[in-house]
């Protein structure tokens, strides 16, 4: 089953790190990426750049006025720095790769349809 990893953080948070600590966690992350590549759990994953535009079109299936704002959610305080596709056997082990995570911050775990 297939598993999509949204990684979530406090994007001013971790541009205030001293340079040493936000490669350290850099290089972390990519041993993060690298062990579970290797083990074939992840079958595919990407940082975002930076730049979010959300569009808000509205009702399900109303012909609303579409909305273009930056961002997705004015209120929101982390933003979305990366995300992975994980291939598991179940949602258990999905979450077992998520709490292995080594930026901190917030991991949303979203099965995928088939």
């Amino acid at each position: 089953m297939r598993y999509l990893l949204t990684f979530y953080a406090r994007e001013d948070e971790w541009l205030s790190l001293p340079d040493d600590e936000r490669q350290a966690g850099i290089t972390e992350i990519g041993r993060w990426f690298a062990e579970h590549a290797q083990a074939g759990k992840i079958v595919e994953g990407h940082r975002l750049a930076r730049g979010t535009k959300t569009v808000r079109l509205g009702r399900v299936r109303k012909r609303d006025r579409p909305m273009v704002s930056d961002g997705p959610f004015a209120e929101t305080k982390e933003t979305v720095g990366s995300y992975a596709v994980v291939e598991v056997r179940d949602e258990a082990e999905a979450t077992a790769i998520a709490e292995r995570w080594p930026a901190g911050g917030i991991v949303e775990i979203r099965p995928i349809a088939d």
